[in-house]
């Protein structure tokens, strides 16, 4: 509903107006009327009105005077003069104020009906539009930080600059120069299920909180939680030098952690890298992974402030090899891909370049992925062993994360073209068991159990495999059966039932004709002296 006031002197006009528009147009209200530039501010004020009817003279403060003070702070509203004479005068100020249309005294009752028309499409316009806005304001809003992950996960761990101008024209930031803040949350399995939801919920609410912090303290992107951390980048100026682009950052990590600290009771650490080019932010990426992750009783800590004198301590990750071993094993390639990323970032960020290192943590991963791999042919351990000789000779640390990820892909691959193999394989023998015993009165678990695989998944297996169900395959394998039997006159219908598997003649019978449509007399007597002609 659009919301009218009228400011006029006269009571006449005010009910002549009232009048036409409760009477002759739709979607309007009247909703208050001011005898007086004062009391049209005061009201206007309270009520908000779309379309203001304003009387140039009136006592004391007149209409043009009432019009600039409602538009202080309603600057949505639509005004209209009306007047008993035509003040050429206030002409230019109204067209400076957005004055929309001008009626003289009289008021023409058609004149104020078009006029209300056309503002009513121009208001409906506007709301349409706003609400237009609106909806692509919040579509933004939720792809906005899905756009930040994609833009920063793609640069991590992809090392690719070549749409760094495509996400500056959507994010409006300036992407060419930055550091990265990474937020380590400690990844302790909780124990029950109402704590392990109670984690999950704290952990999607720190990466909001630290999401609108520096938001608001920096130019920044925020991913995603990441398993067991947030990343973000935060934009620096490359005039700036290095320690106070350091010390900004450790300021805007303490006002971060402040903030989690209110509402949030999951232990974490921060972690700060150094500014670098675009290019080489996966550098700035390790430094603060290392950082926020290095043995240290400081909850925030910059790379450069690390103190390397202390022993290295070799806490590898086991959970990440457990992971990729369970999604290597259940044919999850991206699963296996990410986890491998993940230790392969803890392997170079904490092995120092130590290449040797690096390998033979890589060459025992390996040796367990070799392990639940099936036997293979000599052909098969000749391709495996190859990889193996290719991570031994490759020195380029790049070269060699995307040879053992081609090593996974192709592992996973193998995997799932071996248990195809495999399942074909146990379905030729489940239906070779069938067609060997259908005359006796075998039941779905007897074929699972030759098979040896449990009844419920033998029988998705099955289904999944041939199209058909346990029962309706062995009903319409015996159906057949029973015809071929069916052509010797000289076998009744009785020994045909037992000869198939069935012990009650009347419940073959009755399968019989549900199958084919007719019962087994009916089959032989008259089909098949036609498939004999």
């Amino acid at each position: 509903m659009i919301k009218l006031m009228i400011a006029d002197d006269e009571h006449i006009v005010i009910e002549s107006i009232k009048f036409i528009v409760e009477k002759f147009v739709d979607g309007i209200e009247v909703v208050g009327s001011a005898k007086s530039g004062r009391e049209a501010i005061e009201k206007a004020l309270i009520l908000k009105p779309d379309i203001v009817f304003m009387d140039i003279h009136m006592p004391g403060i007149n209409g043009m005077e009432a019009i600039r003070h409602i538009k202080d702070f309603n600057k949505e509203a639509i005004f209209v003069i009306i007047s008993a004479y035509e003040y050429f005068q206030y002409a230019k100020e109204a067209v400076n104020l957005g004055v929309h249309e001008y009626l003289l005294k009289p008021i023409n009752k058609n004149k104020v009906i078009e006029t209300l028309k056309n503002l009513t499409q121009v208001i409906e316009g506007k709301r349409r539009a706003m609400e237009r806005e609106m909806e692509l304001m919040e579509k933004l809003n939720r792809i906005l930080p899905h756009l930040e992950g994609q833009f920063l996960y793609s640069q991590l761990f992809n090392s690719s600059s070549k749409d760094v101008m495509f996400y500056e024209n959507v994010l409006g930031l300036n992407l060419q120069q930055g550091y990265i803040m990474v937020v380590s949350i400690d990844s302790t399995v909780a124990e029950g299920k109402e704590e392990n939801i109670k984690r999950s919920l704290e952990k999607q609410q720190l990466y909001e909180i630290l999401r609108m912090e520096l938001k608001n303290h920096c130019t920044s992107l925020v991913a995603p939680p990441l398993l067991d951390r947030i990343v973000a980048f935060i934009s620096s100026n490359e005039e700036s030098e290095e320690y106070e682009t350091r010390n900004r950052g450790i300021d805007y990590a303490k006002k971060v952690s402040k903030a989690i600290d209110k509402k949030i009771t999951l232990d974490y650490r921060i972690g700060l890298g150094r500014s670098y080019d675009i290019e080489l932010l996966s550098e700035s990426y390790n430094e603060a992974y290392v950082a926020a992750t290095y043995p240290s009783e400081e909850k925030i800590i910059h790379y450069k402030d690390i103190d390397w004198t202390t022993p290295f301590v070799d806490s590898y990750p086991q959970k990440r090899e457990k992971y990729l071993l369970h999604n290597l094993q259940m044919g999850d390639m991206n699963g296996t891909v990410e986890a491998f990323e993940e230790i392969f970032l803890w392997l170079t960020t904490n092995g120092r370049g130590d290449k040797n290192y690096i390998k033979s943590k890589l060459i025992e991963l390996f040796i367990l992925t070799q392990r639940i791999l099936p036997n293979y042919s000599d052909e098969g351990k000749d391709y495996y062993n190859s990889y193996l000789h290719l991570i031994l000779e490759i020195e380029d640390l790049q070269e060699l994360k995307l040879a053992y990820i081609n090593y996974l892909k192709n592992t996973v691959r193998r995997l799932d073209e071996y248990r195809k193999r495999e399942l074909r394989g146990l379905i030729a023998k489940a239906i070779k068991y069938i067609d060997d015993h259908y005359k006796q009165n075998i039941s779905l678990d007897d074929v699972a159990k030759e098979i040896n695989m449990s009844y419920h998944y033998f029988s998705k297996f099955f289904k999944d495999s041939t199209g058909k169900n346990f029962v309706d395959y062995l009903t319409e394998l015996r159906i057949e059966k029973s015809k071929q039997i069916l052509r010797d006159s000289s076998i009744n219908i009785k020994e045909v039932c037992f000869e198939v598997g069935y012990n009650d003649p009347n419940y073959f019978s009755k399968i019989f004709k549900k199958i084919t449509g007719i019962t087994p007399t009916d089959y032989r007597n008259h089909a098949l002296p036609q498939e004999v002609i």
